[in-house]
């Protein structure tokens, strides 16, 4: 045998005595120490995703919540389990579960019923919407079904008027549904529907929001602590998800109101295991008008429209692809010789997978566009005014799951925006020449991470960051200013004055003006007691487009701008101290949240200046600091015969615009800001009162909005001029409304009637001031109200 051989033949036999000694020497193979159990949270009747679900294995040995898109994780030892799931608005579901390996399961929960006699609800049927044992502060969530049987204005179920009763979110008038959020203006809200930013969420001028409740599944406001994930605005982020459709069977809804009519048809798709829901809205005041016997209020056309529509369908076990759209229009047309639309778009295709049932991963690609047009005669010639934001984006999101408590999230975005600020074009060839405002261009992007952790029994800890960049990029053109100011200061007036352009360059491509910085995120819980907790947060957040409104209350003719040159972005630092505290199961929810937030570079405008058609639109705007505090109070009850909640918020919004020592606005002091009211009370209540039928009611109870009023007054020729006092240092009286509407609700009918503004309170949206007609020496103040006692009535067929 040579020494090849040899060494061949050792190599063989001591590869087979390794073999077969191995099960000998190996150590026995353990049993796994946990498992995963992970999966999607459903409605048991319709198998729609339900979100924010809280699971607990064991009591509270393993807790975890599904996500925004349903999903769960729970990491547990392998054996049988007892699982209880509670949601907001559904029944709670206790179950065994037996795991041994990774496992992918779905849950179905039942809705809750709403008993119409009686009610004797146990405590441990709950769900709370605040939840000491998380980090999570600063968030307000809709109880729709709470809210179906609140009073509506004009029989129209308006989630996003609902949103103005929850603590620190305030309306700036009766006909608008523009809100703010912890002092901040109205444009420094996201509003996103399916992830599709909504830019301008008003119909009827702003009476009704774009939001129809048959097709919303729930809304999500985020007022400070914001998610990393989230980015672009300064003050809050509603996010607002709509249903999915029944993928068990087919049926839909119909509904028929004093403003308007709305039907919902949903089903499952054929062929698949998914679903689907259209849904459509329509006002009809122009079909009543076309009754009227004066031939010019027959002529006139005003109605609104909504139509929704969105649709998913299963890929395999874990995987989802979901559409959705929407479109909203208003027209207005008095006579014609003028004629008013505008209206948004969006829409959003998802992709959803669960990854070795750890990893969550999400892509999604949405568009948004915001548009008016105006039609009217001018000059022996028809001219249209029209205007248009939109915007495309693309994020990938992902989220892994070390265990139910450790999870670590991170993503990446990129959009494209264009902003055509206002053209005005005749129709045909005349004297009037059109006026083009330069269309601006955006580019923005960012990425992000964020770790949730528990650090101990009672330590859960919410950290990361986001990095945002905007660039302002060509085709686009700059103007030159003396001294590089288009607003300067003037000190023998003792006011700002826009400054004219001495040149003006062209970019056909390229970076304008460019922006980004760091957005630091943090939330931290300390438990007290098994419900109740301490939290606190700091959140930076930052915003690159403007919106140029000069009222408290956006108006469809709003233009919105990117920052530039001589606009700098808006940044906020917001810190927050709670106290959150559930009783009897979540049948009882207390929270009480006190809150700082510092703000940079907010926008105010030169009086006199004109933001309309303006290519140089930074000749108007000013820029300065402002700061809002204040103290948050919530209380809400969901067990017994009477449920509802009360909030209360204690605040302070304040400006300031210095020039110089003693120079700007009101002497560059701080001053109260537009959005600013220093007292904010809601209760909402509802109670069954006999059989099918449910009493609901909701007082509010606010300070008036700040107010400009003339302190002295000349006389020149006959005519009074008014002297105007500091800026904002007066108050509109106090406002205050009792609400109330009487519901029955049968096994497929709902009956509602309402009264809004029950006790004909005319609360002042405005106050102005004129020479009196009996005597033009003294002025007297005008107040501008909008609604006094108005009932409504509605019904609801469900097929």
């Amino acid at each position: 045998m040579s020494l090849s051989q040899l060494k061949s033949l050792v190599r063989r036999t001591s590869g087979a005595l390794a073999l077969a000694a191995w099960p000998l020497l190996a150590p026995a193979q353990a049993p796994p120490a946990s498992v995963q159990l992970s999966g999607y949270i459903r409605h048991a009747e319709s198998r729609e995703v339900v979100r924010y679900a809280v699971l607990a294995a064991d009591g509270d040995s393993a807790r975890g919540q599904s996500n925004t898109d349903g999903f769960y994780f729970l990491k547990l030892a392998p054996g049988q389990h007892r699982l209880r799931i509670r949601a907001l608005g559904f029944a709670p579901l206790d179950t065994t579960v037996t795991v041994t390996a990774p496992t992918t399961a779905d849950f179905l929960l039942v809705p809750r019923v709403v008993q119409l006699q009686r009610v004797e609800v146990a405590a441990d049927e709950q769900k709370s919407d605040v939840d000491p044992t998380t980090a999570e502060m600063s968030v307000a969530r809709l109880d729709l079904q709470t809210i179906r049987q609140a009073p509506a204005a004009l029989g129209e179920v308006d989630p996003l008027r609902s949103i103005t009763l929850l603590p620190g979110v305030s309306r700036s008038s009766d006909f608008s549904t523009a809100f703010s959020v912890r002092g901040g203006s109205s444009d420094q809200n996201l509003i996103l529907l399916d992830e599709a930013t909504i830019y301008n969420p008003a119909h009827v001028l702003g009476f009704l929001s774009v939001f129809n409740a048959d097709a919303v599944a729930d809304m999500t406001l985020h007022k400070g602590a914001i998610p990393p994930r989230f980015g672009g605005r300064l003050s809050s982020v509603l996010d607002a998800r709509q249903r999915e459709g029944n993928a068990q069977a087919y049926g839909g809804t119909a509904s028929i109101g004093l403003l308007s009519s709305r039907l919902l048809f949903e089903g499952p798709l054929p062929r698949t295991r998914g679903s689907f829901l259209v849904a459509a809205r329509r006002s009809y005041a122009d079909l009543f008008l076309k009754l009227a016997p004066d031939t010019s209020v027959r002529d006139t056309r005003a109605y609104f429209y909504d139509l929704n529509a969105k649709a998913n369908i299963p890929l395999g076990t874990t995987g989802t692809l979901m559409a959705s759209a929407y479109a909203g229009r208003d027209l207005l047309s008095p006579s014609k010789d003028f004629a008013a639309g505008w209206g948004n778009v969006s829409g959003t295709l998802r992709w959803n997978q669960i990854f070795r049932s750890r990893l969550f991963s999400k892509a999604s690609y949405t568009v948004g566009s915001y548009d008016y047009l105006l039609g009217f005669a001018f000059l022996d010639s028809r001219v249209d005014w029209t205007s248009r934001i939109t915007s495309q984006e693309l994020r990938l999101e992902e989220s892994y799951h070390f265990s139910e408590r450790n999870i670590l999230e991170f993503g990446v975005e990129g959009a494209a925006q264009a902003m055509r600020p206002g053209d005005l074009v005749p129709r045909d060839t005349s004297a009037v020449s059109p006026v083009r405002v330069t269309t601006r261009h955006g580019l923005s992007g960012a990425a992000y991470i964020g770790h949730v952790v528990d650090l101990g029994p009672r330590v859960t800890i919410h950290y990361g960051s986001r990095y945002s960049y905007f660039a302002r990029v060509g085709p686009g053109t700059t103007y030159q200013y003396p001294g590089g100011r288009p607003v300067v200061w003037n000190d023998a007036l003792h006011r700002y004055e826009p400054v004219l352009p001495v040149d003006s360059t062209r970019q056909a491509s390229g970076i304008i003006a460019d922006a980004g910085g760091w957005e630091p995120r943090v939330s931290m819980r300390l438990g007290l007691t098994p419900t109740s907790s301490l939290k606190a947060s700091y959140a930076r957040t930052r915003q690159y487009l403007l919106l140029a409104t000069r009222t408290n209350a956006p108006t469809p003719l709003d233009v919105w701008e990117p920052m530039g040159p001589y606009t700098r972005p808006q940044r906020a630092d917001q810190v927050a101290l709670g106290y959150q505290s559930t009783l009897r199961d979540g049948g009882f929810e207390f929270s009480a949240e006190s809150y700082f937030k510092r703000s940079y570079n907010v926008l105010d405008f030169v009086e006199g200046s004109d933001v309309i058609l303006n290519p140089q639109i930074e000749t108007s705007l000013l820029q300065g600091v402002g700061r809002s505090y204040g103290l948050e109070l919530f209380l809400r009850k969901q067990v017994g015969d009477l449920t509802g909640w009360i909030s209360y918020t204690l605040s302070r919004a304040e400006t300031r615009f210095r020039a110089g020592e003693d120079a700007g606005i009101n002497d560059g002091a701080w001053f109260r800001a537009p959005t600013d009211k220093l007292h904010d009370l809601a209760i909402v209540a509802v109670r069954p009162v006999w059989k099918r039928w449910t009493l609901g009611s909701t007082f509010t109870l606010a300070s008036g909005l700040p107010a400009t009023y003339p302190v002295s007054r000349y006389v020149v020729d006959g005519y009074v001029i008014p002297e105007y006092g500091p800026r904002n240092s007066a108050r509109l009286p106090m406002y205050h409304r009792l609400d109330l509407s009487l519901t029955r609700s049968g096994r497929r009918t709902e009956l509602q009637f309402g009264v809004f503004n029950a006790y004909n309170r005319f609360n002042a949206q405005s106050m102005s001031f004129r020479q009196a007609v009996a005597d033009p020496i003294r002025t007297e103040a005008v107040q501008f109200s909008v609604f006094g006692i108005v009932p409504s009535i509605s019904y609801t067929f469900k097929f």
